[in-house]
């Protein structure tokens, strides 16, 4: 596994944690294993999700950072299409950044 993905894995661990002790003080109950696993694999998916979008964002910036004006309306149509490509993403998958 990528080092990446292995802290990713390990904040969703870290965070459902967290959630599994506010959501038994709130509902006053334990969780068990299989619902457990539900708020770890959302946790973990939003992750990855928010990671893709920030590389994506990243892109365009460098692009932007390269070109310094020098903009041809190539450049800004490819800009303006990972914009989107990022937005499709966002909703596809219920993710906000």
């Amino acid at each position: 596994m990528n080092e990446r993905i292995r802290k990713l894995s390990e904040q969703a661990h870290h965070s459902t944690r967290d959630a599994l002790i506010h959501l038994e003080r709130v509902h006053n109950r334990t969780y068990d294993l299989n619902e457990s696993a539900v708020i770890y694999n959302e946790k973990f998916a939003q992750l990855i999700v928010r990671e893709c979008l920030r590389e994506l964002q990243y892109t365009v910036l460098d692009t932007q950072e390269l070109r310094r004006g020098r903009s041809t309306d190539y450049q800004v149509g490819w800009e303006d299409g990972m914009f989107d490509a990022g937005e499709m993403i966002k909703q596809h998958f219920g993710v906000a950044e």
